[in-house]
């Protein structure tokens, strides 16, 4: 069995991540580990929601359930896109959601499976917590 590996310090003004989903589950799960590295949640669960954390500034990164059912991923995909041309959006779903995958990436979007992306989750966050600790060094 391994130690587990020890999380970089907190970044100094904490950047955020925009969570589109409502799963709270998910949302736990990336909360738990955002925290860790010093990186705030923003959460949208509907379409108003997505509009007020938009104007509240740039995410770091926009994270988005592609099989969520308050909004319409898609639109979410696009309206990120429009506020913030160079934010990385990360999207997951099952593995038999095909069309849902394709869309998404279509769009520009990292796409990831449902399992895949919690095994990945802590790295992912690292390395966006890594990119803003140099930002914000200069």
């Amino acid at each position: 069995m391994t130690a587990p590996q020890a999380l970089p310090a907190p970044i100094v003004g904490a950047r955020k991540l925009l969570v589109i989903m409502s799963d709270l589950l998910f949302r736990s799960k990336i909360d738990e580990v955002a925290r860790r590295l010093g990186l705030e949640l923003r959460v949208a669960k509907n379409p108003e929601q997505l509009e007020r954390q938009l104007a509240a500034g740039e995410p770091a990164l926009a994270i988005i359930d592609l099989e969520e059912g308050t909004l319409d991923p898609f639109a979410a995909i696009a309206r990120v896109r429009a506020a913030a041309p160079s934010v990385a959006i990360l999207g997951f779903a099952g593995h038999g959601n095909v069309d849902a995958i394709r869309r998404a990436r279509d769009s520009g979007a990292i796409v990831l499976a449902r399992s895949g992306f919690t095994v990945q989750l802590p790295l992912l966050l690292t390395e966006i917590a890594e990119r803003e600790r140099g930002r914000a060094a200069g």
